[in-house]
């Protein structure tokens, strides 16, 4: 196994459970993968960040307070989010993945083929008219917002219509909506979720779950493509990662650390981790 693969593995463990011990990793890592050593592991840790970035996974140091998380853990969930999650997260054991699975959630749910996910296609295709990228858009905001719901306590379905992929995706009925809930509570149940440590919500007796309020009436459903449009134009909005940060001088990489999650500063209307955080 190739420093790059070790290093991508050990950014699907942060990406699957948000946080996670180190030593954990190291027991699976080890098990799927007597070559790699000790030597070898501890390298590519201490080079993580550096190898991968900040959209992927960072070593956690005790200067960000967080009690249950230390410079042992890896991690995959913004600094100022940390104490609401540990707070929303679920006690016990974390949930044996196997490589396979761990990688395939690296890369989203698109993947995944199994009835939730593939009714959630359906539906961005035929009821929102979304190819395949803006399916996968979909389908990670759903997984993202339901999180975030557990840790905030609001409402899953209000927190995608405030995204909305950034000015991409639009709902335009209340009907449209409730659609749309219902899928995505069946979607929640089949999902490994890090705030339940891996585990599916159909996996536990008593799972947490996201409110699911929705607007209304149709005039309540926010429209944020006005807004996404202009920003676009502000910046003057290329093709590629590559002509946004190198051919557009009026455009710089940003000198803040950018949330994996937060809209990408390109203003292509995805989340850095899928745009420009791609491209370290």
């Amino acid at each position: 196994m190739t420093n790059e693969q070790l290093g991508a593995l050990l950014g699907a463990f942060a990406d699957y459970y948000w946080s996670v011990p180190v030593e954990y990793v190291a027991d699976k890592v080890f098990a799927w993968h007597p070559e790699v050593t000790k030597q070898q592991f501890k390298g590519v840790l201490k080079k993580a960040n550096e190898i991968l970035g900040w959209h992927h996974f960072c070593v956690v140091t005790d200067g960000l307070e967080a009690p249950e998380i230390t410079a042992d853990h890896l991690v995959s969930v913004d600094p100022g989010d940390f104490d609401r999650f540990l707070a929303a997260r679920i006690e016990g054991p974390y949930c044996d993945c196997d490589e396979e699975t761990l990688l395939r959630m690296k890369e989203g749910l698109y993947g995944f083929d199994i009835p939730e996910v593939n009714a959630m296609k359906d539906f961005g295709q035929n009821e929102l008219g979304l190819d395949e990228e803006w399916g996968v858009q979909l389908l990670d905001d759903c997984q993202l917002c339901q999180t975030d719901a557990l840790c905030k306590g609001s409402s899953w379905v209000q927190e995608v219509l405030k995204m909305e992929s950034f000015g991409k995706i639009h709902f335009q009925t209340v009907d449209q909506v409730k659609r749309f809930r219902d899928l995505g509570n069946k979607l929640y149940q089949a999902i490994p979720n890090p705030l339940l440590k891996g585990w599916r919500p159909a996996d536990l007796e008593n799972p947490p779950l996201p409110l699911d309020d929705i607007p209304e009436k149709d005039e309540d459903i926010p429209d944020s493509r006005p807004i996404m449009e202009e920003f676009r134009k502000t910046l003057g909005f290329l093709k590629s990662p590559e002509e946004r940060w190198t051919k557009d001088p009026a455009i710089q990489k940003p000198k803040r650390k950018v949330g994996r999650n937060d809209p990408c500063p390109c203003g292509s209307g995805k989340k850095y981790k899928k745009c420009c955080g791609s491209h370290p």
